[in-house]
């Protein structure tokens, strides 16, 4: 077998089982969750955006750290509950609408980022 072949498979085993897929958009999720809690804490910081959720908006007031780490556990608890348990469509297509969500919010962050540079 060629590097190709072996690679590709590689590749089929990775994405296209249907355990993975979930695990893959998690680990989206996780990354979308970092970003935003970066950008969050510094629009907070400086002034320009305030947290609109209110029980993160008070975690934030009490603890930054607590803050960041809520935010990066989370996922990845959600995480861990996906690698135990078989996939269903119907998580796919939540995980998929979550991560359109947090993408729109990465890009508001990314708007008014530009705004003040």
């Amino acid at each position: 077998m060629t590097i190709e072949r072996n690679l590709l498979l590689v590749k089929e085993k990775l994405y296209d089982t249907p355990y993975n897929k979930p695990l893959i958009y998690a680990s989206l999720l996780l990354l979308l969750a970092i970003f935003d809690s970066l950008f969050t804490d510094y629009g907070i910081r400086n002034g320009h955006i305030s947290e609109a959720n209110p029980i993160m908006r008070f975690i934030y007031e009490r603890n930054i750290y607590s803050f960041y780490l809520i935010k990066i556990i989370l996922p990845l608890l959600f995480m861990y509950v996906i690698a135990q348990f078989k996939p269903k469509k119907y998580l796919q297509i939540l995980i998929g609408a979550t991560l359109l969500l947090y993408t729109f919010v990465l890009f508001q962050h990314l708007f008014w980022i530009s705004l003040l540079i």
